[in-house]
């Protein structure tokens, strides 16, 4: 009976203390990794999560990296947008093991293959919307198209209003990382329509 009640003891502590994670918090504004202080998570937290992003705008590409404890246990995902001139990746890794993280992002190779499918291009200042007889060729998995508006634009000392539209992979306005913005005024209009299929 001892051995067995030692035994739920120590199962008991175990499950207590035991689902605390650590994992590396860093930040980075300009590149694909960064390295920082390992930070043991709250016991509800079982994951180290690695945020990455890519800009290329006008063949200049420029990378951010966040590496921090994660919350919910949320799946990892990707979200792609693109238009003529500017691409733009942001991806969350999450993993289960300590210091998990520590090792430099891995961003997912995006497919340049052309998939059939175009969208409106356009980019408007200081508008909520924007329209255009132009068009650019979605590829890979940006299968849809995005119109976006508000407070989006900076021109190095604060954000104004533009608007433009340009291919995505998300099926819904919900799964785009900014989607919170709306309910703050910040987004004005986030829409997800079906491209232009020449299939």
């Amino acid at each position: 009976m001892n051995a067995f009640l030692t035994g739920v003891i120590f199962l008991v502590a175990f499950t207590a203390t035991g689902n605390s994670i650590d994992c590396v918090r860093c930040f980075s504004s300009d590149g694909t990794d960064c390295s920082g202080e390992v930070k043991t998570c709250t016991d509800d937290v079982t994951t180290c999560r690695t945020v990455s992003s890519e800009v290329i705008e006008d063949g200049v590409t420029t990378n951010q990296a966040f590496k921090y404890c994660g919350g919910a246990d949320e799946p990892s995902w990707i979200y792609r947008e693109e238009s003529l001139t500017t691409f733009y990746q942001l991806e969350i890794q999450n993993c289960k093991t300590d210091k998990c993280n520590q090792e430099p992002a891995q961003l997912t190779a995006r497919d340049n293959t052309p998939n059939g499918v175009k969208c409106m291009h356009c980019f408007e200042h200081h508008s909520s919307d924007c329209n255009s007889e132009e068009t650019v060729e979605c590829t890979g998995d940006m299968n849809k198209c995005l119109l976006m508006s508000g407070l989006i634009c900076n021109n190095g000392t604060s954000y104004y209003v533009c608007a433009h539209r340009l291919c995505t992979n998300i099926a819904s306005a919900e799964q785009h990382p900014f989607y919170h913005d709306v309910g703050t005024g910040n987004i004005q209009k986030l829409e997800v329509t079906e491209g232009i299929n020449d299939a």
